[in-house]
């Protein structure tokens, strides 16, 4: 999708321009254009000020400038034009893009930016009106060509909509003797230059905090989007959210149970103890819905104070749940949910006996008649070998015939350049069909490779120095294939003799009592099942979260760092039969703005 700045429509745009921001944020393709979005020109060739709605930088074609309307009516007769409902309805449109491109080829071409034959190009955009609603009856008036309108319709498809009047400009410009235009003038390069003459950067001492407030203000702006969804499956009662890491799925899942809370009794729960503290927090569950890991619901249905020590998986997948079960067909009432809501479905599609727990905690009430939600993402079954992966939709489906598919497409939670940095360095693509998040940080995705143990830790010193300029701690999160005793940062914490930048890694890690959120340690070699250790509360100010990929599957972080990216890690990985692409899948996919891999 093109880069948008800014990341938002501003504050006041009207109707037509949310519709054409919207069309090109939602857009695939085009990934190396620039939209910039109500571009005030105080330099303005002939009044004091102007504003260009929109300016799109193509590179190798040109640049179109957009005039946005959404009147009722537009007629045009005898060369003047009649907009009905707009602030001035008998002014030209085209008048208002020539002032606007006047000013910006004189702006430019006095830094010496512009060479004056980049095709500049113009596009009057009525939102509101559809082409065959508009009659032409001059088709050769020498004001203005046809193919320099745009229409509701061509919000389908924006990137098409600009590349036809690129076409049609250089079609009748080139042939054109005495006007220089030469589109190959605007390289990449001269794109980024004229997007940064016309947009300055300022710092003015904004805080971490206040960047921190802005990203979580777009971040749940696009969140709420979401609901539209909730509005069109309102009257199902069975429904699957499907999607890729970051598409909303969770904020969907706890959305709908809020709304079901009111009419029956409900459940939300999870696999991974640390998401259900998450979706604890989404809810601030009370009276009349539950949340807790499916793990702490067995044993205390099952009248089980703790896991044994020695448990191995099989007490998790089969020996618990079968307890659990025997309890509920005993009491019904342990149960007798009348909404249950899972999220990571993917983590339990492949357990047998745990979705005969969960499907019996309706109680006496048939599945049928309980409502019932998943969300859930295929790719990231991480918590079983990889020849053991199951469709966890088609799994719900087999139990469940009437259940509604939805299917999310859009990432909300990472910004584009990132998703599509981590898309690029795995080869693979994610599943996305377009990003809602953007943003113009430079190099969001940054691999570090090192040599040996002593490199590492000073790599990760210097790649949480870099990430703490842009983040507080608490919002940067450091990740692993390894639980404590083998990760780079476990072993940070352990050693007994330590370098200054590993004393300063460790005054960052530190907390008053550490706990991995990684998996179990056995005596030599790391547990592959997400056991449900007691957690480390969110880290205070000052503090940096770090664990397994494994127990922060679910969650995110604005920042993260993958370390211990390397052979060693790979052979672990292998050795247990899991999937070493969708393991990085889930770590990358973590970050919300930047991440950084250290490999060895």
């Amino acid at each position: 999708m093109p880069r948008m700045i800014p990341q938002r429509p501003r504050p006041g745009a009207n109707v037509s321009e949310k519709r054409i921001f919207d069309a090109f944020a939602g857009a695939t393709g085009a990934d190396d254009w620039i939209v910039l979005h109500s571009l005030e020109i105080h330099r303005h060739a002939s009044q004091f000020q102007g504003e260009a709605d929109f300016i799109v930088l193509v590179p190798g074609r040109g640049i179109v400038v957009i005039e946005a309307k959404s009147p009722e009516y537009v007629e045009y007769k005898d060369g003047q034009w009649r907009l009905d409902r707009v602030p001035n309805p008998g002014k030209s449109p085209f008048e208002q893009l020539d002032g606007s491109i006047r000013s910006l080829r004189g702006y430019l071409k006095h830094r010496d930016i512009l060479n004056g034959s980049e095709p500049i190009a113009r596009l009057v955009w009525f939102t509101s009106l559809d082409r065959f609603q508009f009659k032409n009856a001059t088709p050769g008036d020498m004001q203005f060509f046809e193919w320099e309108l745009a229409w509701h319709g061509d919000l389908q498809h924006p990137i098409k909509a600009i590349e036809q009047v690129l076409d049609a400009h250089d079609a009748w410009y080139s042939a054109v003797d005495g006007v220089e235009h030469a589109p190959e003038l605007t390289t990449a390069e001269h794109v980024e230059e004229i997007a940064g003459a016309l947009v300055g950067d300022f710092a003015g001492g904004r805080s971490l905090a206040d960047r921190k407030l802005e990203r979580l203000d777009d971040e749940n702006r696009l969140l709420k989007e979401q609901r539209v969804v909730l509005e069109m499956i309102e009257r199902n009662d069975h429904v699957y959210f499907d999607g890729p890491a970051g598409t909303g799925k969770s904020y969907l899942l706890a959305q709908l149970a809020k709304r079901w809370k009111s009419e029956a009794r409900t459940l939300v729960t999870c696999w991974n103890v640390l998401m259900a503290d998450e979706l604890r927090d989404m809810l601030r569950a009370g009276r009349d819905i539950d949340v807790d890991d499916l793990n702490t619901i067995m044993l205390r249905i099952a009248g089980i104070q703790k896991n044994p020590a020695d448990a191995e998986r099989d007490w998790y997948t089969t020996e618990l749940p079968q307890l659990a079960l025997a309890a509920l067909q005993k009491d019904p009432t342990l149960g007798a949910y009348e909404a249950i809501c899972v999220d990571e479905f993917q983590d339990i599609a492949g357990f047998p006996a745990v979705l005969d727990l969960l499907f019996a905690l309706a109680g006496t009430r048939a599945a049928a008649g309980t409502r019932l939600a998943f969300a859930g993402d295929a790719r990231q079954q991480i918590l079983r070998p990889a020849d053991a992966h199951v469709d966890p939709y088609a799994v719900a489906r087999e139990r469940v015939p009437d259940l509604v598919h939805i299917a999310l497409r859009r990432g909300l939670r990472q910004v584009s350049a990132l998703a599509e940095s981590a898309e690029a360095l795995l080869s693979r693509r994610f599943g996305y069909r377009g990003h809602r998040a953007t943003s113009t940080i430079s190099a969001p995705l940054a691999v570090k490779p090192v040599a040996d143990a002593a490199e590492a830790s000073g790599a990760l010193a210097a790649a949480l120095r870099g990430l703490l300029e842009h983040h507080q701690a608490h919002d940067i999160v450091i990740l692993s294939p390894f639980g404590a005793r083998r990760s780079l940062a476990g072993k940070v914490l352990a050693a007994e003799h330590f370098t200054k930048e590993e004393r300063w890694l460790r005054d960052r890690l530190k907390v008053d009592a550490p706990v991995d959120m990684g998996r179990v340690d056995a005596a030599t070699t790391d547990v592959v099942v997400d056991v449900p250790t007691p957690t480390t509360p969110k880290a205070p100010p000052g503090r940096v979260r770090w664990g397994s990929i494994f127990k922060y599957k679910g969650l995110d972080a604005e920042a993260v760092i993958l370390t211990d990216i390397g052979d060693e890690a790979l052979a672990f990985v292998g050795s247990e039969g899991l999937a070493w692409f969708d393991l990085l899948y889930v770590g990358l996919t973590r970050a919300r703005y930047r991440c950084v891999v250290i490999a060895n």
